[in-house]
C-alpha cells in the first residue's frame, strides 16, 4: 500500500514537472503568476464597471476560482495529448499499471495547483483591490476549494478523454474555457441567466464551489452552504467516473482504427 502510493505521487509529481519542465523561470512566472493575475484583473475591473462596487466580492471569489480552468482543461485536459506527442502513449497503454491511477495521478498536482492559484487569486485582491474574502470559517472554506478543485480536473479528464480519437483538442478546450466563463457565475452572476441555462450551470464544474464559497462570506456556514459542497463533490467523482469510462471506450475505439499513435 505504501509502495503504491509513494509511486502514485512519484507519477504525479513527474508528469507535473515534465508539463512545465521544458520552461525557463521566467516564462513559468509570465504563465503561472503574470497571466492569471492580469486575467483576474480585467475581469473583476469588467464587472465592477458593468456591476459596481456592491458585488465586488462575489466577483473576486468567482473570478479566483476560474484561475484553475487552465490546469483543468490545458493541464489534464491534455493527457493523453501530450502522451501522443511525446510517443509514449503506446507505452502507457501496453503497460499493467492500474490506468485509472496512472490518469487520476496526472490530475492531482493540478488539484494542488488549482488550489494554489485561488489562493493566490484571494490574496492579489487584498493587496490590489482591498477586499479581504478570507473568511474565519478557513476550514469550511478549505473544502470548499479543495472539491472544486476536484470537480474541475475531473471535468478536465472527461472532456481531455477525446485526445484518444481527436488529434486537436484546442477548439474543445477552448470552447469549454468560455462555457466556464459565461455559465459558471464567475463572470455573469447566475441569476442573469435564463432559468433552463441556470439547471444547466449546476451540473458544471465551480458553479456549486463559488455559490457555496460566496454564501460562505456573507453569512457564514450553513445547510445551504454544505449542500453546494456536497454537489461540488458528487459532480467530481461523477467528471472522474465518467471520465474513465470513455478513456476505456475511446481507447478501443482508436485501436479499432489503429489511430492510437497517429499524429
Amino acid at each position: 500500500m505504501g509502495t503504491n502510493l509513494a509511486r502514485f505521487f512519484r507519477q504525479s509529481l513527474l508528469s507535473y514537472k515534465a508539463l512545465y519542465g521544458f520552461m525557463d523561470f521566467k516564462t513559468f512566472i509570465l504563465i503561472k503568476i503574470a497571466n492569471p493575475l492580469c486575467q483576474l484583473s480585467f475581469l473583476v475591473l469588467l464587472s465592477r464597471y458593468i456591476y459596481g462596487d456592491e458585488k465586488m466580492t462575489s466577483y473576486i471569489i468567482g473570478n479566483s476560482f476560474l484561475l484553475c480552468a487552465y490546469n483543468a482543461l490545458f493541464g489534464v485536459g491534455f493527457v493523453i495529448t501530450q502522451e501522443r506527442r511525446f510517443g509514449t502513449l503506446t507505452l502507457v497503454i501496453a503497460s499493467t499499471a492500474n490506468k485509472f491511477f496512472v490518469f487520476i495521478g496526472r490530475a492531482f498536482m493540478h488539484i494542488i495547483d488549482g488550489c494554489l492559484s485561488v489562493l493566490m487569486g484571494f490574496i492579489f485582491s487584498l493587496l490590489v483591490f482591498h477586499v479581504n474574502v478570507f473568511t474565519p470559517d478557513f476550514g469550511f472554506l478549505t473544502i470548499i476549494i479543495l472539491c472544486s478543485m476536484f470537480s474541475a480536473m475531473g471535468f478536465g479528464l472527461l472532456i481531455g478523454s477525446a485526445g484518444y480519437i481527436v488529434r486537436d483538442l484546442n477548439l474543445i478546450m477552448n470552447l469549454c474555457m468560455f462555457v466556464l466563463w459565461l455559465f459558471s457565475g464567475a463572470v455573469v452572476p447566475l441569476s442573469h441567466l435564463p432559468i433552463w441555462i441556470q439547471h444547466i450551470s449546476g451540473f458544471l464544474p465551480l458553479t456549486n464551489g463559488i455559490v457555496a464559497c460566496q454564501l460562505l462570506n456573507s453569512d457564514g456556514f450553513s445547510a445551504l452552504v454544505f449542500s453546494h459542497i456536497i454537489k461540488e463533490l458528487l459532480l467530481g467523482l461523477g467528471y472522474f467516473g465518467l471520465g474513465y469510462l470513455l478513456l476505456h471506450l475511446f481507447e478501443r475505439i482508436s485501436k479499432v482504427r489503429a489511430s492510437l499513435d497517429s499524429y
